[in-house]
């Protein structure tokens, strides 16, 4: 399988480092990711300025290229133009430092460099170790979606769709399918220079829902989650007609 690496951490960073590891055993790895660190990128692209990218010694991967742009922007120059005539098979996009649950989605480069693939009609997955300092879990959550990618690729997704894997704090106890929670946190800005300010924050409470990523994640289980660009709320869609009649 051909298989393209990306993240939002970094072309060095030691989650995408252990996913190519496990990963080139049995397949082609190609690794295009930004050169330093866009955690909270999000889905942003590079419209309003040229992307520079450099092309690294390839290691035990067919090719390494280090490119100054977001998640999603490496997703599409592997598919537009650096892999054009033989497009991957499989978009990995991770492994994260740090989880990915609940609402994190929302603002997570890794998430949207996985979205960015099926928008692109790649099967994607992204894979996130959810606690930094438990640094077994990068090659643990590499191992797991190694041994586990025959049936992973086997699901047939709908369109626009990608799947969201995190792997908990500890060798996980179990695996659990689950929807995304929702996880709100204390944000706030704090001055830390003149004119400067810059964002913190921690978790508020706990998920309530037991049957989502944030609640099994911290149950020391591997989540798997569906995720897709489809943003529309159909039920309130079909109410907006019943009640605003054209």
């Amino acid at each position: 399988m051909r298989i393209l690496i990306t993240n939002d951490d970094g072309i060095e960073s030691v989650g995408l480092r252990a996913a190519a590891e496990a990963l080139c055993v049995k397949h082609e790895v190609y690794v295009i990711a930004p050169v330093s660190q866009r955690s909270a990128a999000g889905h942003g692209i590079s419209v309003h300025s040229p992307l520079h990218y450099r092309i690294l010694g390839s290691g035990v991967c067919r090719l390494r290229i280090a490119v100054d742009g977001t998640p999603a922007d490496c997703v599409k120059l592997a598919a537009l133009y650096f892999m054009k005539d033989g497009l991957p098979d499989l978009v990995i996009s991770g492994i994260n430092e740090g989880a990915n649950v609940g609402s994190d989605v929302i603002y997570s480069g890794t998430v949207s460099a996985a979205l960015e693939g099926a928008y692109m009609g790649i099967r994607s997955i992204a894979v996130s170790n959810s606690d930094r300092a438990f640094t077994d879990g990068y090659g643990l959550a590499a191992k797991f979606v190694a041994d586990n990618l025959d049936a992973l690729v086997s699901v047939d997704m709908p369109d626009y769709t990608a799947l969201n894997i995190n792997y908990p704090r500890c060798r996980h106890t179990g695996v659990s399918v689950v929807p995304v929670g929702r996880n709100r946190y204390s944000d706030m800005f704090a001055e830390v220079g003149e004119n400067m300010l810059r964002i913190s924050g921690e978790p508020l409470g706990e998920e309530t829902d037991k049957n989502t990523d944030v609640s099994q994640i911290a149950l020391g289980h591997v989540t798997v989650s569906p995720v897709t660009l489809d943003m529309n709320d159909y039920k309130l869609l079909a109410r907006l007609k019943e009640e605003f009649p054209l």
